[in-house]
């Protein structure tokens, strides 16, 4: 009995990290059945919209499909592996789980939007898009032989900035008071995606501030390198989902916006000038602050986004850390 243990149990009353703890409590109330959100109830109005319209829904989230289905399969189970501590390891299992259920979700949506056809058609759209395979590669790259810290980045990247060029069709569509009950299952969508990019952000800042100087300032450019990447890409991705509409501008713009804050979740100034009073007000008729989870990309008609001094005071309040804070003000 008194040789050193080969195995050894995790004890969870000796959680160190604050985030751990913040993380884990709000993992419960986030979770969700797709199938609970009556989709059907919107199909009428669906098929009533333009057929470029459809389309756009469509083609949404046949990309959404795709890229939570990296995220799901690859990318959290990468940085999963260099994880520092049992409960980190609990935590991205739990993301894990919860970006499985948003695969589920985007595929529910096709499901009672379109017959079997339609369906095959969206997903073999995302599949044949050249842009997403790019972006898909890009990523993937990071995730398979990138550091520790390159991973953490790419996956903020992701949930934080590039999802949104497809969440944004239903969204503005919900702006005008169209599709409600798709709008809520984003809700419940964005809920998962914004915790991601906040968790894995800390753990990049983490990381990034114990590193030298030197070493940060060479982080530092190579984040900005594949935001370059990644962005002059996703334009192109854009311009082919949203080519039968007068929406490619306006979505060009919400990118900027969402890739600013996926810098900031990195602790790296933003490289756009775009903020919440240059989107267009029919977008930002359909931001919220949810009643759920305090954060700026939740979704209503009823009430206007969130300003840019909420939303650094609603990351707080969610997180509860005091590190957090000072690492934000720094």
């Amino acid at each position: 009995m008194n040789k050193k243990p080969y195995y050894k149990a995790n004890n969870w009353n000796t959680v160190e990290e604050q985030v751990d703890r913040s993380a884990w409590a709000r993992l419960n109330d986030i979770v969700y059945e797709p199938r609970r959100v009556p989709i059907y109830k919107d199909q009428k109005e669906f098929l009533h919209l333009p057929k470029n319209e459809q389309t756009v829904i469509l083609h949404s989230f046949g990309s959404l499909t795709l890229s939570s289905t990296l995220q799901m399969k690859v990318a959290l189970s990468e940085i999963k592996k260099d994880a520092e501590n049992s409960e980190e390891v609990a935590v991205y299992n739990a993301l894990q789980y919860l970006e499985s259920i948003n695969n589920k979700a985007y595929s529910y949506v096709l499901a009672e939007f379109s017959d079997s056809k339609k369906q095959e058609d969206a997903y073999e759209w995302a599949n044949q898009n050249p842009y997403l395979q790019k972006k898909m590669k890009l990523l993937n790259t990071v995730y398979q032989s990138g550091t520790t810290i390159q991973k953490k980045a790419a996956h903020v990247f992701l949930s934080t900035g590039l999802y949104h060029s497809s969440f944004f069709g239903p969204l503005y569509l919900f702006g005008q008071h169209k599709l409600p009950r798709t709008a809520e299952l984003i809700k419940y969508a964005l809920r998962i995606t914004t915790l991601n990019g906040i968790y894995t952000g800390i753990k990049f800042r983490r990381d990034f501030f114990k590193l030298p100087k030197k070493e940060q300032k060479k982080v530092h450019d190579w984040v900005y390198d594949l935001c370059d990447k990644l962005y002059d890409n996703e334009l192109r991705h854009i311009k082919l989902l949203y080519k039968h509409t007068d929406l490619e501008d306006k979505v060009e713009h919400y990118i900027h916006y969402t890739l600013n804050k996926a810098l900031m979740n990195l602790g790296q100034e933003p490289k756009y000038p775009e903020n919440v009073e240059t989107l267009d007000p029919i977008l930002t008729t359909g931001l919220m602050e949810s009643a759920m989870i305090e954060d700026f990309f939740f979704y209503t008609n009823a009430h206007p986004i969130l300003k840019m001094r909420e939303i650094i005071k609603a990351l707080l309040q969610i997180l509860l850390m005091d590190n957090f804070k000072k690492e934000l003000s720094s």
